[in-house]
């Protein structure tokens, strides 16, 4: 039997539901910095089956340098026009040949970047509203090692905590709600922001959404959709706590002067907004300053030796299922941390800080959390596998 540097200790302070004041964001998957992570996610993974289907292995890459520099539009209500593209830059490392094939590295990350937009986007067309370059390199020979070999590739940590609090909960669920429901019944896109503030046990959600041009003709039309989707929202955030929670949409509007967030294509990226991988969402979905986190931008890196992106995944995979399987744990957060070269399954130390139900961490109670940690890092190859089928949400 493998033995691990595994460590669990009892949480001290208070509870995340009990301190004073909580702030959370949560960035929906057409703001510029998600699309960035999206698509270097879906590069990789386009990478990788490539790899897989052409070579039967899987090579090194990272491809998480992708940024996203901000077009320019002309716009009113009833319509407007892309005046300067969106601009994906494709950087970052990757194999381009193995054993004498080519792998088409430019191509797999161009169309892989592409067919991201149409999944997520409704009324972003990457062929009209948008230009892809890739300027993705050869990578380290030593780092093609460590994927064959699969030991860590860089010396990093990963960390997550579950479960989401209360606010995390609201301000998680209400993005997606509007990414993925309001977006049906209201002409809505997908650059959704969600900030929410708990101040003792009253919530503020304070949410960015586009409205779109080609579907509201003047400015009484966008007063009236948009108070009736807060009103939507409103009524969705409200079951989602038993505390109270106040909704408000757009508020830096001033409709009288023509100031109100109006997109032809649902994002602002089409004029000033810039953005790149890591700069939003954590693994676990939300941008939590009142937690442990990793700077670490998981998306786009390989699934197979990258610290930085496996480690995260899989604290947060072990949070939840002790949190799922432990009745007595009401919280906790995972740390993992790697020494490049290392075996994955063997970091320099695995860590996880519980709070029980009764305030108690009884030792039955630490073996089965050393249990599941030990388990889990045991079977680091089925992260790989449920990254790879998209199983997993990075951000």
């Amino acid at each position: 039997m493998t033995k691990r540097n595994v460590v669990v200790t009892e949480a001290t302070g208070q509870s995340i539901e009990d301190i004073p004041v909580e702030i959370v964001e949560r960035k929906g998957i057409g703001h510029p910095d998600s699309l960035c992570d999206g698509i270097a996610e879906r590069i990789s993974v386009e990478y990788s089956r490539w790899c897989r289907d052409n070579l039967g292995t899987l090579l090194h890459h990272n491809f998480d340098k992708v940024q996203l520099v901000a077009g320019e539009v002309e716009l009113d209500y009833g319509g407007g026009r892309i005046v300067k593209p969106i601009r994906i830059q494709i950087a970052g490392r990757g194999t381009p040949a193995f054993k004498g094939q080519q792998v088409p590295m430019d191509e797999i990350a161009i169309e892989a970047a592409r067919k991201h937009v149409r999944e997520t986007m409704r009324y972003l067309d990457p062929d009209a509203h948008m230009v892809f370059e890739s300027y993705a390199g050869r990578g380290a020979e030593e780092l093609q090692y460590v994927v064959e070999n699969i030991t860590a590739n860089d010396t990093s940590f990963g960390v997550s905590h579950w479960p989401r609090s209360g606010l995390e909960h609201a301000v998680y669920e209400t993005a997606q709600y509007i990414n993925y429901k309001l977006i049906d019944s209201f002409p809505v896109g997908e650059d959704v922001k969600v900030m929410g503030l708990r101040s003792g046990d009253e919530m503020t959600l304070t949410v960015a959404m586009p409205l779109i041009a080609t579907r509201i003709g003047d400015a009484a039309e966008y007063a009236e959709v948009k108070q009736a989707a807060q009103v939507d929202i409103q009524e969705f955030a409200s079951k989602l706590s038993d505390r109270k929670i106040t909704v408000v949409v757009n508020t830096a509007d001033d409709v009288e002067n023509g100031v109100v967030y109006l997109t032809l294509t649902g994002t602002s990226a089409e004029m000033g907004d810039d953005g790149a991988v890591g700069r939003g969402n954590r693994v676990n979905g939300v941008i939590a300053p009142f937690r442990s986190a990793s700077l670490e931008a998981p998306c786009g890196k390989n699934p197979v030796s990258h610290v930085g992106k496996v480690y995260n995944v899989l604290a947060l995979v072990s949070a939840q299922e002790i949190v799922e399987r432990i009745p007595a744990v009401r919280d906790v957060t995972v740390y993992m941390l790697s020494q490049i070269g290392a075996p994955l399954d063997q970091p320099l130390i695995a860590a996880a800080t519980v709070r029980t139900n009764d305030g108690k961490l009884t030792p039955s109670v630490r073996a089965d959390v050393e249990s599941l940690l030990n388990e889990n890092l045991a079977g680091v190859d089925a992260i790989r596998e449920r990254i790879l089928k998209r199983e997993l949400s990075l951000y």
